[in-house]
């Protein structure tokens, strides 16, 4: 484990829990932006180190977690470990290079890259999706009610199950014609309401294509993970034969064995899902965010901030990011789950905390989340013990909608 590393940041006291600059939860969809601050360099005790090794490794073993667990405060890397094996058919052993899929973490990237486009003039996110794919047809949706799930879009997993029977893995444009052809009424007005939408973000993977003239993989792949030097990251891509084979692959356990899941047709499309990475290359990507990297200030902000339906009413999701609290201070997160995969991808902007938790055995990390959790914020929790019963409500909330 890491030892003796120096932090950018105050041991963890009662300053944290100043709570006059931070916003309520009530409070509209504009929230102050994170703002890196230089302060005392703190470096973490010999005691402090052993103490997340300690709980966080018996925490695995107990559960018999199959998958990387990366825990970060301050700058500071404290716990970063695998368990078990990337693929059970033959005892692959994981390791810290093991891609996972990202299932709805995912997200975060397509949204990114949409935010590039905009950045750069080639998109308005309040601009009509049919000005950019001129046979979408849904004529009163906007790119921004698809970066924050408020389209009204139908279901494309059920509606490719329905009438896609093609001896081959639809891709993006399949889904797009497959919605020409079979038309589906709306779930509602676009902007009236928010229901969690895999086909706005499918629809987003679609459109970076489309305005960019690139492939979303090598969209990505150029404008974000090369950047970032984020080497073990690539979009899953059913129609090339170049993904790289060492990735995690999924499993579902029944009676103590552990069954392989295959590509269904829904792999072939990507934005929704797709992604793959490591937990160190996640962490790249959180740095990279609190420096503000690829994205102007103002934009990652604007990506953080709660999006508002018509009737002024806001929604704990921004675009491409959910919105949580610990007390009154801001998490901004997603989780994942896909053919095997569950993930989550939390962080703690307010106190510069970082929790990924990547698995490929169709296991619920809900409980595992939940405990990791606390003791992150063990020092927290024990000046204020009634951090517990918020931690426990406020988790429980969230995970009535989880990813993908």
């Amino acid at each position: 484990m890491i030892r003796g590393l120096v932090i950018l940041s105050l041991i963890f006291g009662l300053s944290v829990f100043s709570y006059n600059s931070i916003p309520s939860r009530a409070s509209g969809p504009d929230l102050a932006p994170f703002e890196p601050t230089e302060e005392k360099l703190y470096q973490f005790s010999e005691e402090e180190l052993g103490y997340f090794d300690d709980e966080i490794t018996g925490l695995m073993l107990r559960s018999q977690f199959n998958g990387q667990v990366l825990v970060a405060r301050h700058g500071t890397i404290v716990y970063d470990r695998c368990f078990g094996f990337a693929d059970f058919r033959n005892s692959t052993p994981l390791t810290s290079e093991t891609p996972f899929q990202l299932a709805s973490i995912s997200k975060t990237f397509t949204s990114t890259a949409i935010l590039l486009l905009h950045q750069e003039g080639k998109l308005h996110i309040d601009s009509l999706v049919l000005n950019y794919i001129p046979e979408f047809p849904y004529p009163n949706i906007t790119v921004r009610h698809l970066l924050s799930h408020t389209s009204g879009l139908q279901n494309y997993m059920w509606v490719m199950e329905r009438y896609w029977n093609q001896g081959r893995l639809p891709s993006n444009e399949d889904m797009l014609a497959t919605f020409i052809k079979h038309k589906r009424p709306l779930d509602f007005v676009p902007g009236t309401r928010w229901a969690y939408s895999n086909t706005g973000f499918a629809v987003l993977g679609l459109l970076v294509e489309r305005v960019s003239g690139q492939r979303f993989p090598d969209f990505l792949h150029q404008h974000i993970f090369t950047p970032l030097e984020m080497h073990n990251t690539f979009v899953y891509d059913v129609h090339q034969e170049s993904t790289p084979k060492n990735r995690a692959y999924g499993f579902r356990p029944n009676r103590g064995r552990y069954y392989f899941i295959p590509d269904v047709r829904h792999d072939g499309v990507f934005g929704d899902k797709g992604v793959y990475s490591t937990a160190e290359d996640l962490y790249k990507w959180d740095q990279a965010i609190y420096r503000n990297e690829l994205l102007t200030p103002e934009l990652w902000q604007m990506a953080f901030e709660k999006a508002q339906l018509h009737n002024t009413n806001t929604v704990n999701y921004g675009m491409g990011w959910r919105l949580q609290f610990f007390r009154e201070h801001r998490i901004v997160h997603h989780p994942g789950r896909w053919n095997g995969f569950r993930t989550s991808f939390k962080r703690y902007i307010d106190d510069d905390a970082t929790l990924i938790i990547l698995t490929n055995t169709n296991t619920s990390i809900a409980g595992l989340v939940d405990t990791l959790q606390k003791i992150i914020f063990h020092k927290e929790l024990l000046l204020v013990p009634d951090l517990l019963e918020v931690i426990e409500d406020e988790n429980e909330a969230m995970q009535s909608g989880s990813g993908s």
